[in-house]
């Protein structure tokens, strides 16, 4: 997905988290979380799976949109899958077999600790006017504007989080730096500043 820079263009309002997700394999469903650690790649556990095949090659929901009903969570650190027509709770070897044979190809889970599966910037972040706001939703053609896939939903006074490109904003005990706005999907795209704790709840300054 290609983005856009801009200028800084005054300071950015407060904001406050009200929604964290992550995305443990990429393209699945998302898990809501009350909190997560920033690491120096984004979110912990945040993409660091996704699905590939034979040749290594990553399988997206672009090229297979089923993937979207599948529902992954990390319990005690441990990555499960619930897969439609199999048993919930899936393991990433079991979940592997019930993919391919769900999908009707040979397919495998793999692993990047590295948050090396993000496709742009390590977070990305969207506020809730946005997401309401029809002149951002005809722009947004690569993703449903009513869940855009954003790792942080925040709430904000006036202003747009697209102000914030640039800035660097304390979050928590963590902070990002707003670098750039998506082309085709809501919010902006953030690198980590400083790593640390994030939770519902934050708010976002800078």
């Amino acid at each position: 997905m290609t983005s856009d820079t801009s200028t800084p263009a005054g300071p950015p309002a407060a904001a406050r988290i009200t929604e964290l997700w992550l995305f443990p394999v990429k393209s699945m469903a998302g898990t809501r979380v009350d909190r997560a650690d920033l690491t120096p790649n984004g979110l912990a556990g945040d993409r660091s799976w996704a699905v590939v095949d034979e040749s290594g090659a990553t399988v997206t929901a672009r090229d297979e949109p089923r993937l979207r009903e599948v529902s992954p969570r990390l319990v005690a650190g441990e990555l499960l899958l619930d897969v439609p027509g199999s048993d919930p709770g899936l393991r990433p070897d079991d979940a592997a077999a019930a993919l391919s044979a769900w999908l009707g190809r040979p397919l495998r889970l793999a692993e990047l600790d590295t948050g090396g599966f993000a496709d742009v910037a390590p977070v990305h972040l969207v506020s809730t006017a946005s997401m309401a706001d029809a002149a951002h939703a005809e722009e947004c053609d690569a993703c449903d504007v009513s869940a855009p896939r954003a790792n942080l939903v925040v709430d904000l006074g006036p202003g747009s989080e697209r102000d914030w490109v640039g800035r660097t904003l304390d979050a928590g005990g963590s902070a990002l730096t707003v670098s750039k706005v998506p082309k085709h999907c809501l919010g902006v795209y953030a690198d980590v500043a400083r790593p640390g704790p994030l939770c519902e709840g934050d708010e976002l300054r800078g």
